[in-house]
């Protein structure tokens, strides 16, 4: 009995790993900033926020300083001590920043391309505490398995809720038009009881009061989130998405050793190493005259993980000349890698602009 329990369990093991576990390899793709006019405009400051109770404007001003792609600083901050100076020297409020001219003539002083300036409209934040009702089984019935003695007991539940929301805008020095505005919004909320239940299966356990943000760092860390959140939008990035890889040839007339050699290759894959496994497709690749569009495909998926979308293009139209109905991952590459292509484009104009 137990060895067909595990013989059974096997087979499902085996199953599960057979359906629905296909080969895949992560693509970095580079996309451009959302806000593009910022291309032009990387020498940025930052003015202090008005009713800035919860560090917004130095949260923003880190976050841009430390903004790096391909290992490269993207923005030049300028510092607020020399905007603040200019201030003084200009007779000027910090809240007289709000006002687009004024941005523009600060600006121009301290030789930034934009300023960021906008406002917290709110931060607000509450704790609280509540008694719970709680009971414990002390003592089960041998023959049933039903309690037959409980504890009853109270426990006390904290709770935190807050809500950070700021409007932020960034003015072109040059012209002072605002190049961009967003009002962005986060909130909080836990309660040390309900967090601390924990489901496993059918049942539900208590594994105790977990510790929650108090109101002071429920509001820093959404300021945190608030700021890392906008400065996301002015530069390029990269994402990451997984892409599937066809595991058969499909042709009739393949040797063993082409077998293998394919395997090798998606092996190769598995462990990241691209060069041994592109030595072997491209093999293949000429010994079939390009006619396996699994061999193409896969080839192109290879390109694309290594930054290649032109030749990574090249290949999956290439094996889509060879199918003779349409194939779901071939389909996904031929729609995605044109738009990956001209995203990849439109972020190097940014990088590469003055």
């Amino acid at each position: 009995m137990k060895n067909s329990i595990k013989i059974g369990l096997l087979v499902l093991a085996a199953t599960m790993f057979s359906t629905g576990c296909a080969q895949k390899v992560r693509i970095k793709a580079l996309q451009p900033a959302e806000v593009g006019e910022m291309a032009v405009k990387k020498k940025v400051a930052v003015s202090n926020f008005k009713n800035d109770s919860v560090g917004i404007s130095g949260k923003i001003e880190s976050e841009i300083a430390k903004q790096q792609l391909d290992k490269e600083r993207y923005f030049t901050v300028l510092s607020r001590k020399d905007m603040a100076k200019v201030i003084a020297e200009q007779k000027l409020q910090s809240s007289e920043l709000m006002d687009e001219s004024t941005s523009s003539k600060v600006g121009k002083l301290i030789g930034a391309q934009a300023i960021i300036n906008g406002e917290v409209t709110s931060a607000n934040a509450e704790s609280g505490t509540y008694q719970e009702d709680r009971e414990k089984c002390l003592k089960y019935y041998k023959d049933s398995g039903e309690c037959a003695q409980y504890r009853y007991y109270k426990v006390t539940c904290k709770t935190t809720q807050a809500s950070v929301a700021v409007n932020i805008n960034i003015v072109n020095v040059e012209t002072g038009s605002i190049i961009y505005g967003d009002t962005i919004s986060k909130n909080y909320s836990a309660d040390s009881c309900k967090a601390g239940q924990t489901t496993l299966g059918l049942l539900t356990m208590d594994s105790g009061p977990k510790q929650i943000l108090s109101k002071g760092q429920a509001l820093n860390s959404l300021a945190s989130s608030i700021a890392q959140e906008f400065v996301y939008k002015l530069t390029p990035n990269y994402v990451y998405f997984n892409v599937t890889l066809l595991e058969d040839i499909e042709l009739d007339n393949v040797g063993n050793k082409q077998g293998m050699e394919f395997e090798a290759a998606l092996a190769f894959i598995k462990a990241a190493r691209y060069d041994r496994a592109k030595s072997y497709l491209e093999k293949l690749m000429r010994e079939f005259d390009g006619k396996s569009y699994a061999v193409d495909y896969d080839l192109g998926v290879i390109y694309e993980a290594t930054g290649d979308f032109d030749k990574a293009k090249e290949l999956y139209v290439l094996a889509d000349k060879q199918t003779v109905q349409p194939v779901e991952e071939i389909n996904l590459a031929i729609n995605r890698i044109d738009g990956l292509i001209e995203k990849r484009d439109e972020a190097k104009r940014q990088m590469q602009a003055k």
